[in-house]
């Protein structure tokens, strides 16, 4: 024991100056050693004892991992935190209640007891104390140092600041500095008038020591000065102080804030304060309430200070609850950040950092490099200025090491504020995709959430629900919504669908589900301009107030059931942007105010990248999506749009500027997640630079998501309740399908004769899936009393397709079931809006309109996003157009049931709810009469039509076929040329016509060939076509297309047919058998022309033979005939009676005598 009486003489082996033994180093063994296991170890035991000399004679070698002085940590300015052991210039020799530690001889070193001094015992100790620590300080080489455990001389009853401005004034002589009237190296923060009442602070306390050739102190001193009572969070422990600096050479402030939580010995007064063993020691409560009072308290201080630094003693190693708080809200610890691998502390065996500094973003974002310098934890105690005189020989030294029982740790920053990438990770249209999908969308934002060097941000431009897969629309989109919460999505704007379930759905169930604002700043209550939504949204990012600003197509009016929008109207989503954003940018914080402003547009381009389009395209083809990109205000940082479902990420110029902006849009059901990077300069407060791009749904496995990342795990949580309750239901079989029934692929290709790949949804084009859907809603409606004749569907209605395998549903797939078995949740997916079925009568001139108003005008006359939607028909319906036709003149014939509409005539249609209301701009349905709603529910129908007519097969005849060039009028034997297009569907499976036959009523006019879907039909009409309507029928037998094509005949002036004569002789009147055979000869003549015809011989009114006319001449050779006198006449029958007349010759007489 080298500390007892007997022993303090010796000099242990184990402590050195020439070959100091530091916690860390390592230790070369040169000799044989024993290795044996006590008091609960394993131990190294060198055969003799250590000599120290650094010789090597000992067998032992130690490195020395000492450094003269911090590692390099960059920056224009440095901070640091240091805890200075009790630094007391009020020393226990100046009261004679204070009991000392002595040293071997039994002189005062330190103050033990029975006073409030803690530090020096006298004045020599102090000087030695206060020596190591200038050379620690000076060493360090900080701008900025936060001192704990030195004196808090006021609380002494001395002058207030003495012991920190007894050190600063030993700091300046040191460096000789301040002397004959020159500025001093260092100064000091005087106490902050915020400290509560002397009685009230603890002895020791917080200080702050800078550099005035490198920081201005900004306002007064600041201290946490009001929860210091008993009960209180600082009642036992150090009230915080801070200081905003300023760099001197120019750059932005930073707010210092010095801390000393309450230590681990001894348990505070709060029932989380005992020991409980799990390595966090006693008072672990006391300190999460330091750490929870400190956060609010600096957030209440800061003003616009961005960067923040707490620095200090939090007594809580870096994992532990207290740091988590303030990890939790936003700080992060430079030791962890710059992967500082050595520690601040050393207890017990153990080595951690109690000491910190923990910057929030703005900081970091400034933050070059960090160090903890180990110059005492890892030392021996017998170097400490405490233990002068303990040991036979001396080791105290007026150097840095063992300074103090804690290391400093030190941090460097950029003076000027560091550029701010915030990263917004956006979706559109996800409409409800609750499947096998679903983790892997989650763990795609989590991934680039992760990796974002800045603050990220996770926004939607609308339709997150309504139209969604089985597992969350039979929930009422719940699913959704919880999933969306627990990827904490930031702000939304309403799409179209939000609307499906109505504005009360929307105002009071959705929005009470979402933890996330609907917004919608171009949704007003009916007839007024008073918003009926939030129109934005202020999120604070790290040090930036964004703006979220939402915006919903203003076609919304006609996509949605009007009954459950009666109170609201739809502005125009640009100029609400614009407004908006005008407000967040004018300088007035009343109406709030945003560093940088993001709009949220549920409308986009109508065709994206994948497409073949480009932004210069779109944005020739005018539109809303123009107005978006070339209208919206210059303060707009970044566009998301929707509601078209394409996929671009696009730099589009600003208006009035020289800048860009991204313009996004991610397609739909997630997956691809749109990331845009803004750039933001803290010192022009602009957006400097941007970058977007469309992220593809990750490929790492769920189970490697969902263990990497909580929210993914919460999301999987939901999914998998969600599809468990939906499969009770979903799973179980309905029908079958004897092949793919699909809605019409954009992009794909006729392989092998048959339409294959491509994206689904082309609501421009025809499809199996919307034909057969119209054919459901006709026949599960005819049987109703007034029911229906005609079934018509919308394009947008259909949100799934009928595949003839499982593996094709791909998520919505059910392993149970065999291929061309259709489950409830599989047909339930593709109407899964729940509309009721509707019976409404149109005149034939009304739905010839209907099928005019295909081609689509929004009420106010623009035509929307989405020009052309192609309606679903049942088979009993065909149509012709030509696109090129003026508006309002396209459709050219219209057939119902095998005869040409009748304008006047009603027709009853069986259709949804939707379109019965005159959605999806289809308003001449509001013009219908004898409307019902049945009540009866679309999916219903649905299935019930699957099971009635499974196996279901696709129909892929067209109902609509383009038709051009057909003249206004025809006349008999004309030669007609039209052109055909559109012949060939593409839906899924759909086979590719090669020919039409043409047809006119019975008469065969031939076939053509057909390519690429097209044709040119030439064909001459018969010449006795009677004057009226003639119908010319094309056939396309690969497809089963029928194409009826109405002729208008004139036949012209009435012209009568020429008359003719016809003469018969007989050449040889006397007829000998097989010798002599006579000829009839007859001769048919015409007024004019040439005529074309037959001869009939005849005997009495027996034909005994016909003769084609050549020249007016026809003939014919007697057989064998019997003995006697025949008499023949000639009977002339023309090729066409409205040309020449027929006529009959005189009789002739033949003898007949061998």
């Amino acid at each position: 024991n080298f500390l007892s009486a007997t022993g303090s003489a010796r000099t242990p082996a184990y402590v050195s100056l020439t070959e100091p033994i530091v916690v860390g180093a390592s230790v070369t063994f040169t000799a044989p050693l024993v290795v044996d296991f006590r008091n609960g170890l394993w131990k190294l035991n060198p055969t003799e004892p250590l000599v120290g000399d650094g010789t090597g004679a000992d067998s032992v070698t130690f490195a020395d991992p000492r450094t003269a002085a911090p590692e390099a940590v960059g920056g224009d300015v440095s901070l640091a935190s240091f805890n200075v052991l009790n630094y007391f210039t009020t020393l226990g020799s100046e009261n004679t209640s204070c009991i000392a530690y002595t040293d071997r001889f039994g002189d005062g070193v330190t103050v033990r007891d029975g006073c409030a001094q803690r530090g020096a015992w006298d004045a020599a100790d102090l000087e030695r104390q206060q020596d190591k620590l200038v050379a620690a300080i000076a060493a360090l080489d900080a701008d900025v140092v936060g001192l704990m455990e030195i004196e808090n001389s006021a609380a002494l009853g001395e002058t207030a600041d003495e012991a920190t401005a007894t050190l600063v004034a030993a700091l300046n002589a040191a460096g000789g500095s301040g002397e004959e009237g020159g500025e001093p190296e260092w100064a000091y923060i005087a106490s902050s008038a915020d400290l509560p009442p002397v009685a009230e602070q603890d002895v020791i306390t917080n200080a702050i020591i800078y550099r005035p050739s490198a920081l201005t102190p900004l306002g007064d001193a600041r201290a946490l000065g009001e929860q210091s009572g008993d009960g209180e969070a600082f009642g036992n422990a150090r009230e915080p102080i801070g200081q905003v600096f300023e760099p001197v050479g120019g750059g932005e402030p930073f707010l210092f804030v010095v801390n000393h939580f309450k230590s681990k010995g001894s348990a505070g007064p709060w029932p989380g304060d005992a020991d409980t063993g799990d390595g966090q020691g006693a008072s672990n409560e006391s300190r999460v309430r330091q750490a929870t009072a400190l956060r609010d308290w600096v957030a209440e201080i800061r003003g616009d200070v961005d960067a923040v630094a707490l620095v200090g003693d939090f007594n809580s190693y870096g994992q532990e609850d207290p740091l988590q708080v303030l990890y939790d809200d936003g700080y992060t610890d430079v030791e962890q950040h710059f992967e500082v691998s050595t520690q601040s502390y050393s207890f017990s065996g153990l080595s951690g950092s109690l000491d910190h500094v923990l910057l929030n973003e703005a900081a970091l974002r400034r933050a070059t490099g960090a160090d903890v310098w180990n110059i005492n934890s890892g030392e021996s105690v017998a170097l400490e200025y405490s233990r002068f005189r303990s040991h036979g020989t001396e080791f105290y030294a007026p150097d840095v090491y063992r300074s103090s029982d804690h290391d400093p740790v030190l941090v460097g920053l950029q003076a000027e504020a560091a550029p701010v990438e915030l990263t917004l990770l956006g979706i559109n249209d996800f409409h409800g995709r609750i499947d096998a999908n679903t983790v892997a969308f989650a763990g795609t934002v989590e991934q680039l959430r992760a990796a974002a060097s800045g603050p990220a941000l996770f926004v939607s431009a609308g339709d997150n629900i309504g139209a969604s897969l089985f597992a969350s629309s039979i929930a009422q989109d719940k699913p959704t919504i919880d999933v969306l919460n627990a990827l904490d999505l930031t702000g939304t704007a309403v799409g179209n669908h939000e609307f499906d379930r109505g504005w009360s759905d929307l105002e009071g169930r959705v929005t009470e589900l979402s933890d996330y604002p609907q917004l919608g700043a171009n949704v007003y209550l009916a007839g007024t301009d008073t918003p009926a939504l939030p129109e934005y949204e202020l999120v604070e990012a790290d040090d930036l107030t964004v703006a979220l600003i939402g915006a919903v197509t203003e076609e919304t009016p006609s996509l949605v059931s009007p009954a459950g929008i009666t109170d609201l109207e739809f502005g125009d989503p640009v100029e609400a942007v614009n407004r908006v954003a005008a407000e967040l940018t004018d300088g007035e914080a009343a109406n709030g105010e945003a560093d940088v402003v993001v709009a949220l547009y549920h409308e986009g381009a109508g065709f994206g990248t994948p497409d073949g389009s480009t932004l210069e395209e779109e944005l020739a083809d005018g539109g809303a999506f123009a107005a978006i990109v070339n209208e919206t205000s210059a303060e707009v940082d970044a566009i998301f749009t929707g509601h078209t479902h394409k996929q671009y990420a696009w730099t589009a110029p600003v208006p009035g500027t020289d800048r860009t902006r991204p313009v996004v849009q991610t397609g739909s059901y997630g997956a691809t997640i749109g990331e845009v990077v803004l750039t933001f300069d803290p010192a022009s407060g602009e957006v400097s630079a941007h970058t977007e791009r469309l992220v593809p749904r990750t490929t790492t496995p769920a189970a490697e998501l969902i263990e990497t990342y909580p929210r993914v795990a919460e999301v999987a949580g939901i999914v998998q309740a969600a599809q468990d309750a939906a499969d009770e239901i979903g799973d179980t079989a309905v029908g079958e399908v004897a092949d793919d029934i699909t809605t019409a692929f954009a992009g794909g290709s006729f392989v092998n004769g048959v339409w294959t790949g491509g994206t689904r949804d082309d609501r421009g084009s025809e499809s199996a899936l919307g034909n057969t859907v119209a054919n459901m809603l006709r026949d599960e409606l005819s049987a109703l009393p007034q029911g229906a004749q005609i079934g018509v569907t919308n394009p947008g209605g259909l949100r799934a397709e009928l595949w003839d395998t499982q593996a094709e549903f791909e998520a919505e797939a059910v392993e149970t079931l065999p291929d061309g078995t259709i489950s409830y949740g599989q047909a339930r997916a593709v109407l899964p809006f729940n509309n009721t079925l509707a019976l409404v009568s149109l005149t034939g001139a009304q739905f010839t309109t209907m099928l005019e108003q295909q081609w689509q005008r929004n009420p106010d006359g623009t035509v929307p996003s989405r020009a052309y939607l192609q309606l679903g028909l049942s088979d009993n319906v065909s149509y012709t157009f030509d696109a090129t036709a003026p508006e309002g003149s396209r459709v050219t014939s219209v057939t119902v049931d095998g005869a040409p509409i009748d304008p006047e005539a009603s027709y009853r249609i069986g259709t949804f709810s939707f379109l019965a209301a005159g959605g999806d701009n289809f308003r001449v349905f509001q013009d219908g009469e004898a409307y019902i709603d049945t009540g009866l529910l679309d999916y219903e129908a649905w299935i019930d039509y699957i099971a009635d007519g499974s196996p279901l097969a696709p129909d892929f005849g067209k109902h609509a076929v383009e038709v051009r060039g057909v003249p206004e009028t025809v006349t008999p034997g004309q030669a007609v040329s039209f052109d055909v297009a559109g012949l060939n569907m593409t839906s899924r499976g759909a086979p590719e016509n090669t020919t039409l036959s043409v047809a006119l009523e019975d008469t065969d006019l031939g076939e053509v060939a057909v390519s690429g879907g097209a044709a040119t039909v030439s064909v001459t009409l018969p010449g006795g076509l009677a004057a009226g309507t003639a119908v010319l029928t094309l056939t396309a037998p690969d497809s089963g297309t029928v194409v009826n094509v109405p002729l208008t005949v004139d036949a012209g002036p009435v012209v009568e047919a020429q008359k003719t004569t016809t003469d018969l002789y007989a050449v040889l009147p006397v007829h000998i058998n097989r010798l002599l055979p006579t000829t009839l000869v007859a001769v048919v003549d015409q007024a004019k022309g040439t005529p074309e015809g037959v001869v009939e011989f005849r005997e009495g009114d027996t034909v005994v033979a016909t003769a084609t006319v050549k020249r007016g001449i026809a003939t014919h050779r007697l057989g064998t005939l019997s003995r006697g006198t025949h008499r023949y006449t000639a009977v002339f029958v023309p090729a066409d009676p409205a040309v020449s007349t027929g006529s009959t010759s005189d009789s002739v007489r033949v003898r007949v005598v061998l």
